[in-house]
């Protein structure tokens, strides 16, 4: 039998704040493109959700702790005794919660910045498979967040095509420090026309102490003229909080070119 409590991290007399906290927590740490080189972060995406969804639900946690506490194992989905909820049962009414798609709409949002999967393509295929006829109440009207940064064939090339993913390891720039070396490389470069400064674009890279230290694969994702790319980029061994990673050409387009895409590393 799953132990939700320890999925999420909490004790059996834990509060709703400390449940939607350390699943907040938990989600952006097992997010795929956090984890490319891990096969198990999805499964482990998705299975916190799965504890967050029975013990936010007071009626399932009242189930799942007396199933609990007597040693019944549950069916899971099947008919018989003890809990008999499956994984995507208690995922369907998850996302039919209003307060979860309030909190939800927030993680999506932080995914973004993080450069991280946030469509709502993203949402079906992580939990359900990408089956179609599942009512998810609002959450797919706030799915897809990239506002401003889906252009013409971008916006079309969305419509249930998967990303492609391209390795840029070797093509990300120079790690640099807070400061700004555009100046530098203007005059280098003898642009004749100030810089527009709107087309850059800056993710938010949380890592934790280790993952600064020892490096870590990430994936991230960005638009062009292709539509939705994935890009799997590796945070180099010794970087430090507040850093910053340049990837060339990534940016939005203007008319002297395409904007730079710059990861800022933090230390979560």
């Amino acid at each position: 039998m799953k132990d939700y409590y320890q999925i999420l991290g909490v004790s059996q007399n834990c509060t709703d704040e400390e449940i939607r906290s350390n699943y907040r927590k938990l989600a952006m740490r097992f997010h795929p493109d956090r984890n490319a080189d891990d096969p198990t972060a999805e499964e482990r995406f998705k299975e916190v959700a799965e504890a967050y969804g029975v013990l936010t639900d007071p009626v399932k946690r009242r189930e799942y702790n007396s199933c609990r506490a007597s040693g019944t194992s549950y069916s899971g989905g099947e008919s018989g005794s003890g809990f008999s909820y499956s994984q995507e049962d208690i995922l369907k009414d998850l996302f039919k919660d209003p307060r979860f798609q309030q909190m939800f709409t927030g993680l999506l949002k932080e995914f973004q910045r993080s450069g991280f999967r946030h469509s709502s393509q993203f949402v079906k295929r992580s939990f359900f498979g990408a089956k179609g006829g599942i009512f998810l109440g609002g959450i797919f009207l706030v799915g897809s967040m990239a506002g401003p940064l889906l252009k013409g064939a971008a916006k079309k090339s969305l419509s249930g095509k998967s990303s492609a993913i391209k390795s840029i390891g070797k093509k990300v720039g120079n790690l640099l420090g807070g400061n700004n070396s555009r100046a530098s490389s203007s005059a280098k470069n003898n642009v004749p026309h100030p810089r527009p400064k709107d087309i850059d674009i800056t993710y938010h890279t949380p890592l934790s102490k280790i993952e600064l230290q020892h490096g870590k694969t990430v994936q991230i994702l960005v638009y062009g003229e292709q539509g939705e790319q994935t890009l799997k980029v590796q945070i180099p061994p010794g970087s430090k909080n507040g850093q910053k990673l340049r990837i060339k050409g990534k940016g939005r387009p203007s008319p002297l070119g395409r904007g730079d895409l710059y990861l800022r590393l933090e230390l979560k």
